[in-house]
């Protein structure tokens, strides 16, 4: 080998050796003190489950308080306007939960950077309804990250803001949080707030809103489509009885015939339509109870049609049971349906 082509050798080798050296300070001493890298480890911590990556790039406590705050703030815009006086009630009252909520909050955050699931239980059994229904209204048990759409600096405030896009599967919509990062003494950044959690709850609550007036809506066209052919099926029924006695054949089989074809198969339409019908969490517990009502009325309108066969004096109290029954559920499903705002059979749809 020649003294020239060595000496090149020698040269490309140290240029090799400082570029390595340069890219290790700059990613030591420069890109792990960004908040770009801060994202990084965020991300890194919940997908590897370290709890203690993300306790150091998240502050929690800091997070959640002013989280808490934006988020009851928000529900209360979000409902009908309140007083002054109103609003200061309700705010004293919700500072009151404001600790143990935090607390249970804190709990389930932690869980679910530990085990990717908001739904299992800490070992000592300590998350509890309190954080179910926190993280229900927040929404963000129902929020996926899509991508960073960018980071802006402050460097006199000391302070970062990363638009992180987000797809809220509640409203099947994108959102932008603006979350924020303080640098701290050491160099490394923290989340500390979210400066738009405010307006994130009030962008859920508009689209639970649309997704119940929906809901009640399309319900309301059913239940009343169904609830005119029961009117009819009535008169039918009682001009079947002034015919002839229950003890004639052919009127018990006329009976029958009307139970199966024509209320049973009525109601069992009718929960069809409820199952094909798209049903936001806030009317879960009201949808299941109409198509328990359903079923209520399936099995009596079978039953009578059974007892016109067999006659049996069991069979016609089992009809008789269920229909009481679905009449009890049916005041219940009344209560349900002011509660969310769901129209109930003859009231107004309230706004």
């Amino acid at each position: 080998m020649g003294k020239s082509l060595r000496m090149k050798l020698y040269l490309l080798l140290a240029v090799l050796l400082l570029l390595a050296l340069g890219s290790g300070y700059w990613y030591f001493n420069v890109y792990t003190k960004t908040p770009d890298y801060a994202l990084q480890k965020i991300q890194q911590s919940l997908d590897e489950h370290d709890q203690k990556t993300f306790a150091r790039y998240v502050d929690l406590d800091v997070l959640l308080d002013k989280s808490y705050d934006d988020m009851m703030e928000g529900l209360m815009d979000a409902e009908q306007p309140l007083s002054s006086e109103a609003k200061f009630t309700v705010g004293n009252f919700t500072q009151m939960l404001k600790a143990p909520l935090i607390t249970s909050f804190k709990q389930a955050v932690e869980q679910y950077v530990a085990t990717g699931s908001w739904g299992e239980q800490s070992e000592d059994g300590s998350q509890g309804m309190e954080a179910a229904q926190v993280l229900e209204k927040s929404g963000i048990c129902e929020s996926q990250f899509r991508k960073v759409d960018s980071v802006a600096k402050d460097k006199e405030a000391g302070t970062a803001i990363a638009k992180v896009r987000i797809f809220q599967q509640e409203a099947n919509e994108e959102f932008v949080l603006d979350v924020q990062f303080t640098e701290q003494q050491d160099g490394t950044w923290r989340v500390t707030e979210i400066n738009n959690f405010h307006e994130f709850v009030l962008f859920l609550t508009k689209a639970r809103r649309a997704q119940m007036m929906q809901y009640a809506d399309t319900t309301a066209e059913i239940i009343a489509r169904h609830e005119a052919n029961m009117v009819q099926a009535q008169e039918q029924f009682s001009s079947l009885l002034s015919r002839g006695a229950l003890g004639s054949d052919e009127t018990r089989k006329a009976l029958k015939t009307f139970m199966e074809g024509t209320m049973k198969a009525d109601w069992q339409q009718r929960k069809a339509e409820l199952e094909a019908v798209t049903v936001p969490a806030a009317a879960q517990t009201l949808h299941k109870l109409r198509l328990k009502i359903c079923d209520l009325h399936i099995a009596y309108a079978a039953g009578y049609a059974a007892w016109m066969t067999d006659k049996k004096a069991a069979t016609i109290r089992e009809a008789d049971r269920q229909l009481k029954q679905a009449k009890t559920l049916e005041q219940e499903e009344k209560f349900l349906a002011r509660r969310v705002g769901a129209p109930v059979e003859g009231e107004e749809l309230s706004k």
